[in-house]
């Protein structure tokens, strides 16, 4: 499927991690491997001086996802606003700045952070692994209000896996791992670091920690907060739920228990449904695969798999040895 996004590639030798750019607002973002700014007192008071930018009642906006973790933001959370609040004054249109955020948090200084709207699914569901709920809420709140861009952050929590099951559900163009953000475009590495690709600003933008460095911004917003709760049929997948898989989809290598079909199956339809009711792994001889009764990754024997299964139920017309011989460790 093509999207009409495509990037260019070029050789690299060496990357100048420092440099940047200067907004129209004089804000400069990247500045890769620096220390980071930490918010003190000194800097509230500096805060405290600084213009209002008021964009709640803004017609279009930037929308940044975030998960709390500990009901606090991390550093690549803030990296992420600080990106967000860049685009917004380097765009020509006026761009509000829509902070949406899973989990319960504390209250944050969402003016210092330059977040104009604030959205907080705050129920300790959205704690647990629920991709497929947190999709649907963010296209609703896609359709709703129609961001220009999608702000997500490669991390261990998962947002860029929800990003690119964003992307998909709105079939919209999306870059990840990106190193470095401007008005115009990303860039990111490829090739072990030895290539970076070049694209213009995506609709989805999944950015990796140390994007920008300083974190302060040239003024405070004045955000309006709201709480969204989630809906009544969002149901937590038990842990049984999370860790296994189908029979069908464990590899024979690794099955436990497997249903074998031999050449004395005639009916292939009737044998999938008696697999499928005692929970099997499906396999099958070489006479039942070369008939193209079963794909060739479900043949065991000598010239098929090696399996281990504690449970081997097998249906042959006389005895098959190769298929005995490939049981290594068969309990029952």
């Amino acid at each position: 499927m093509r999207w009409g996004f495509e990037m260019a590639v070029m050789r690299i030798n060496r990357f100048d991690q420092d440099r940047g750019y200067i907004t129209k607002s004089g804000i400069k973002r990247i500045a890769r491997d620096r220390d980071v700014t930490e918010i003190g007192d000194a800097h509230q008071a500096v805060a405290a001086s600084k213009p209002v930018r008021s964009r709640e009642d803004s017609e279009h906006c930037l929308l940044v996802v975030l998960h709390a973790k500990s009901r606090e933001l991390s550093t690549l959370d803030r990296e992420l606003l600080y990106v967000a609040c860049a685009l917004s004054e380097s765009s020509d249109a006026t761009l509000a700045v829509h902070a949406v955020v899973f989990g319960a948090i504390s209250p944050q200084p969402w003016a210092e952070y330059g977040v104009d709207r604030v959205s907080v699914f705050d129920d300790t569901i959205w704690d647990q692994y629920v991709p497929e709920a947190k999709v649907r809420e963010l296209m609703q709140l896609h359709t709703a209000l129609k961001p220009i861009h999608t702000l997500f952050c490669e991390s261990e929590f998962g947002d860029s896996d929800l990003a690119r099951r964003l992307a998909v559900a709105l079939k919209l163009p999306i870059a990840t791992q990106i190193y470095e953000v401007t008005e115009t475009h990303v860039r990111r590495t490829l090739g072990h670091g030895r290539y970076q690709a070049q694209a213009a600003l995506p609709p989805i933008l999944v950015l990796e920690a140390g994007t920008v460095g300083d974190l302060d911004l040239e003024f405070v917003s004045a955000p309006v907060e709201q709480t969204l709760h989630a809906p009544s049929d969002v149901a937590t997948p038990s842990l049984e739920e999370r860790l296994s898989l189908p029979s069908s989809e464990i590899p024979l290598a690794e099955a436990e228990f497997i249903v074998s079909a031999g050449n004395g199956v005639a009916n292939m339809e009737t044998f999938h449904r008696f697999a499928k009711a005692l929970d099997a792994t499906v396999g099958g001889s070489r006479v039942v695969v070369d008939d193209g009764k079963l794909p060739r990754s479900c043949q065991i024997g000598a010239t098929g798999q090696l399996v281990k299964a504690s449970v081997y139920l097998g249906s042959v017309s006389r005895a098959q040895f190769s298929i005995y011989r490939a049981l290594k460790s068969v309990i029952t």
